[in-house]
């Protein structure tokens, strides 16, 4: 399964979005310098999630990118699906047609991968970067 580049940088904008704690607006121009994704396919990737209610936005001086949704209630399934569309490596849901036991064994490879793109979110992909049970000690 290949993704697009205009998914993986809109999942990594989301990421970094996320990331940025505080309740401020990320602007587009830190976004881009934090995840190297040029500035003007980074605009129409976060136009694309804002109109589709992943991500909001503040005009002015100090305007930028917010998220919409609670990070637990956006999923890397519900990102590619804005971007790519829905998951189907073999084209069942546009009308190609394949013998029953291919149909059945692509059925069930994109019920398996798209469960576990839907289940998987932003709040579980920062619990790993940044576990919270981890002890830090220094000396």
């Amino acid at each position: 399964m290949n993704i697009s580049k205009k998914a993986e940088y809109a999942i990594r904008a989301v990421i970094t979005i996320a990331r940025h704690t505080n309740n401020n607006p990320l602007q587009i121009s830190e976004i881009s310098k934090k995840e190297s994704i040029p500035i003007k396919f980074l605009e129409q990737i976060l136009l694309n999630l804002k109109n589709s209610g992943v991500l909001k936005s503040k005009r002015g001086a100090n305007g930028g990118y917010l998220l919409a949704k609670t990070k637990g209630d956006i999923s890397i399934g519900m990102i590619l699906e804005i971007i790519d569309g829905p998951f189907d490596p073999v084209g069942l849901h546009s009308g190609n047609h394949l013998s029953a036991g291919l149909e059945r064994c692509f059925s069930q490879v994109i019920e398996i991968v798209n469960g576990h793109l839907n289940q998987f979110t932003v709040e579980d992909i920062l619990e790993i970067e940044n576990p919270k049970d981890l002890l830090a000690f220094e000396i």
